[in-house]
């Protein structure tokens, strides 16, 4: 059976849609990408239930968005900028720690990446051009700009030292990096573009808008279906455990 892929969506939290009313909406690349790798797309969204979600999928994809909010990486906001809002973000938090527990790997994309350091207690820098002085154009929130970044291990599909040209639309990156993480890809200014750790990875760039896509998800879902087997089998162990020593209390 081809997996569940469940993908988190946007919030417009300021009218930005039609004034009064709160939607969700997600790029309908992300759908798309997930289909051509093989896997069945869900959208979710605050309400369902974290643990429900987690259950129900083999693996997540947290997708774009704006930016977090400071205060969760012990900082004060740094300039004006769009948040996304936190009912998006706590309940993505909750996802996490749900899928953590029922051992669901997640995607992050872009905002997704940045959450999952957030989470793990890594912090962001809050603006790459003033934080890092860069000269890199990592695009905007709109418009996407394409730069090089080179992985420093392998990662999804591609080698320590490949090279690739990716879409990104960004102003944030990962700072410190979260215990448990390592990076596997970054820029020519230095900044993080893709992590690994705890069972998740995240890529800072949007794959699904770029030549990446094809890798990148076809070897996430892969790796999906590897982990939903291997829990299937060990649950199934532990499932047979109590029949065995049921024999013995005769």
């Amino acid at each position: 059976m081809q997996p569940i892929i469940g993908i988190t969506m946007c919030f417009d939290g300021s009218d930005m849609i039609k004034p009064g009313v709160e939607y969700n909406y997600v790029r309908r690349e992300y759908g798309a990408a997930v289909q051509k790798a093989g896997g069945q797309p869900v959208f979710l969204d605050p309400s369902l239930d974290p643990l429900v979600a987690a259950r129900l999928c083999d693996g997540i994809v947290i997708s774009g968005g704006e930016d977090i909010d400071p205060t969760l990486y012990g900082q004060l906001i740094n300039g004006a900028r769009q948040q996304e809002p936190r009912t998006r973000t706590d309940w993505e938090r909750r996802l996490i720690d749900a899928c953590d527990e029922w051992s669901r790997p997640i995607l992050g994309i872009c905002y997704g990446e940045q959450l999952l350091n957030v989470h793990y207690g890594g912090t962001l820098y809050q603006d790459i051009a003033s934080d890092l002085q860069s000269q890199v154009d990592h695009g905007t929130s709109v418009a996407a700009a394409y730069h090089e970044i080179v992985f420093e291990q392998d990662f999804l599909g591609y080698s320590s030292g490949d090279s690739v040209t990716v879409a990104a639309r960004h102003h944030q990156a990962v700072r410190d990096l979260a215990p448990g993480f390592v990076v596997t890809a970054r820029s020519s200014d230095g900044s993080v573009e893709a992590i690994a750790g705890r069972g998740h990875v995240g890529v800072q760039w949007h794959a699904e808008s770029d030549q990446t896509a094809e890798k990148i998800y076809e070897e996430f879902i892969k790796h999906c279906q590897a982990r939903a087997a291997s829990v299937a089998s060990v649950r199934s162990q532990l499932i047979k455990i109590p029949k065995f020593l049921s024999r013995f209390s005769r």
